[in-house]
């Protein structure tokens, strides 16, 4: 396939929109392309609520920051940010995520080389087609955004995912961290997750928490606000008193917090791709759907752990997962004591 042919001064623009941990996986294509054609301006569309973890990142020139609600609902939202896409006046855009929407006001802001995936209904609005299907979750999601290089000149490609906190948002972190209790080495449980994969179950979290500490490893629970009060309802009726982080961060502030752990537990989310960017060893917990796959969306740390149920053919309802009663509080412990001793 014959590259691009694209002038220093050129803008691409590549489109991630969904969730946090996607995005994530996109940034070692935002990367090497920025790599392989340095003189050229390279913004990134995401998420609002996503969009800062691509700040403080010398490979990116700029962000386009997206509503998806109102990009639905609301008509002259739309007609806003069409008008924004075409007076950035992109050479290229890339649609790693190809939200119909979106992919419109491409087409109609008449960029002129529009890169996307074939076969959907809304593939009509691209002019250059990459042929692949992410259904059959062969490979790695990062891999799947790689696969768009295809269209871009050969040189070094970036393979790890990495977010850059500020000074400003470490010390922040550590500040936040010493008013829940928390000095020295320690372990985050991340309890939450955004509803793409099945939970291993809050009860088992709080039992872990208890036999870390136990065992003499100081723990702290983060997650949003909603999710603490959550945490506080059930830990208060088991009796338990934990340290929390949780309603206490912003994103990049929960970067930076993750990145001054030795070790993160998390379900299959956002939050544990954001503590392999920052470059701290996680444990994450996997449902046995192939959907959900940790080969698919598992994390990319070398010497990461995945734990997965016995079954790995899960047939359950979605969210009423009872495979993942089968990761065992003993299993998890174990792994995480493995790490945080290797972090010594």
């Amino acid at each position: 396939m014959k590259a691009l042919e694209l002038k220093p001064g050129d803008r691409i623009l590549v489109s991630r929109t969904d969730r946090l941990g996607d995005l994530i996986l996109a940034l070692p294509f935002v990367e090497t392309l920025k790599g392989r054609y340095p003189e050229c301006h390279i913004e990134v569309m995401s998420s609002l609520y996503a969009s800062p973890i691509l700040e403080n990142n010398d490979r990116i020139d700029g962000i386009v920051r997206v509503l998806n609600k109102q990009l639905v609902s609301d008509r002259l939202y739309k007609k806003d940010l069409l008008q924004k896409i075409k007076q950035s006046s992109y050479q290229v855009v890339v649609a790693l995520y190809p939200e119909r929407n979106i992919c419109q006001l491409f087409h109609k802001s008449a960029i002129p080389d529009r890169i996307g995936t074939a076969g959907r209904f809304h593939s009509v609005f691209f002019n250059h087609r990459l042929l692949h299907s992410r259904k059959s979750n062969k490979k790695h999601e990062c891999e799947y955004n790689l696969d768009f290089l295809k269209f871009f000149r050969e040189g070094e490609t970036v393979t790890m995912p990495v977010v850059y906190p500020r000074e400003k948002e470490l010390a922040n972190a550590r500040r936040i961290l010493k008013e829940a209790g928390v000095e020295g080495r320690f372990v985050v449980l991340h309890p939450g997750s955004g509803g793409s994969a099945e939970r291993w179950p809050l009860d088992r979290f709080l039992k872990l928490y208890s036999d870390l500490e136990t065992s003499g490893v100081q723990v702290v629970l983060s997650g949003s606000e909603k999710e603490g009060e959550v945490i506080d309802s059930r830990s208060h009726e088991l009796g338990l008193k934990m340290r929390q982080i949780t309603g206490d961060t912003d994103l990049r502030t929960l970067a930076a917090a993750l990145s001054l752990a030795d070790v993160v537990v998390a379900n299959s989310t956002g939050p544990l791709h954001l503590a392999v960017a920052v470059g701290t060893k996680v444990v994450g917990l996997y449902p046995g759907k192939a959907v959900m796959s940790p080969a698919r969306w598992g994390p990319l740390g070398r010497h990461d752990r995945v734990i997965v149920p016995a079954s790995k053919e899960c047939k359950c309802p979605p969210n009423e997962c009872v495979c993942m009663l089968t990761i065992t509080i003993e299993k998890v412990a174990s792994e995480v004591a493995q790490l945080f001793d290797q972090a010594e």
